[in-house]
């Protein structure tokens, strides 16, 4: 093969590396696995990743194709497919308008937004997003709402991640803009509050003053289970909320019985078993994951709220989120997912244990609800 066909097929394989070992990596962080395992495997496929070439010129004999073309296969032909596929993705149907103010908190706040975190440096750095909020209002048409619920409100919240980076002053400053705007009938929290032993603190005075006309829940995510969730738990009781973990209660809202169930799995166990709910009750669930959307669908749930996943921080153009912490890999990064009568959404939170957004700016939803016309 000549040279410059050989480096060709190279670097397409190298694109099918780097898709074969961050999907890897992806899966193995959607798992409830230890902390330390992770660390070490993201290490380990950075290394798999930039050391490629050096693999390549090292081998190059016929020891190497065997892994060299199947990689060229998946960055030639499996990639760009499944990008294409996602670009032609239709919006799901239950969407009925969609909308998004983004606002941009540095020119206001600067440096006071900074705070003293892990990696604040990051916060500085040309083209993070972090400190552009996008504030969404969706409106969503679910077959099996109830007459009751026609335009109740949603406010959900998720992936604060307190640890000084973005600063007490960048969480306020939302709840700010929050409040400016109606009260929602619910406020939903969906999990990973605090990075650190220390911020638990910020909890109830800084989600605490989200009101709702009907009620407040939350669960946890998998960030809170090694900072003393129990604490978690407790604070967010003080601030107001109904902490469900892996359970269901059937909640009255605008005089109508349903079904709110808590789903903090993969991380905390066992997962909830609805063979006891009241059968017939609309359900609703707050996933910290969207990886439970196949579980929702066997326990007919109507409607799922989730985070986690942050729309996987970094999107570049065209290809989109490269990394993103599910056993899925991008498959629901963010949006609007429908199945067989659930409907999930999945938003891209507020922070990060990391303080980077690049082409991913945080965000809050506002979720309205309507039956179809």
């Amino acid at each position: 093969m000549p040279e410059t066909s050989l480096l060709i097929v190279f670097a397409i394989a190298w694109v099918g590396h780097f898709c074969l070992w961050t999907s890897l990596l992806s899966h193995l962080f959607g798992r409830a696995l230890p902390k330390p395992f992770l660390k070490a495997w993201r290490l380990l496929t950075a290394f798999v990743i930039l050391g490629f070439p050096l693999l390549i010129r090292e081998h190059l004999n016929a020891e190497v194709w065997w892994y060299v073309w199947p990689c060229a296969v998946g960055g030639g032909i499996i990639f760009p497919v499944i990008t294409v596929a996602r670009l032609l993705r239709k919006p799901s149907g239950c969407i009925v308008s969609e909308s998004t103010v983004t606002r941009d908190l540095w020119p206001e706040l600067g440096q006071k937004l900074i705070g003293d975190g892990n990696l604040s440096f990051v916060a500085r750095l040309p083209g993070n997003g972090l400190f552009r909020v996008d504030f969404t209002d969706i409106t969503l048409a679910l077959p099996e709402l109830p007459p009751e619920w026609e335009g109740l409100t949603l406010l959900v919240v998720s992936d604060v991640h307190f640890h000084g980076t973005p600063a007490r002053a960048f969480f306020d400053r939302v709840m700010d803009e929050l409040l400016a705007g109606p009260k929602p009938d619910l406020v939903c929290l969906i999990g990973d509050y605090v990075d650190t032993d220390s911020h638990h603190t910020w909890i109830p005075p800084v989600l605490g003053r989200l009101a709702a006309t009907e009620a407040k829940l939350a669960i946890l995510g998998n960030h809170d289970r090694h900072h003393h969730p129990t604490q978690v738990r407790d604070e967010l009781t003080a601030a107001g909320y109904t902490v469900f973990g892996n359970s269901w209660q059937v909640v009255t809202i605008r005089g109508v019985s349903c079904v709110v169930v808590g789903h903090e799995g993969p991380w905390f166990a066992p997962p909830p078993d609805l063979s006891g709910a009241p059968p017939g009750l609309f359900r609703l669930c707050l996933s910290h994951t969207p990886d439970n959307f196949y579980w929702g669908i066997r326990n007919r749930i109507g409607l799922m709220l989730c985070g986690h996943v942050h729309g996987g921080a970094i999107r570049v153009p065209v290809i989109g989120s490269i990394f993103v912490p599910s056993v899925y890999g991008r498959r629901f990064d963010y949006g609007i997912f429908e199945k067989r009568g659930m409907v999930m959404v999945v938003n891209r939170g507020l922070s990060g244990k990391e303080p980077v957004r690049i082409r991913c700016n945080p965000q809050v939803m506002r979720v309205k609800l309507v039956r179809p016309q």
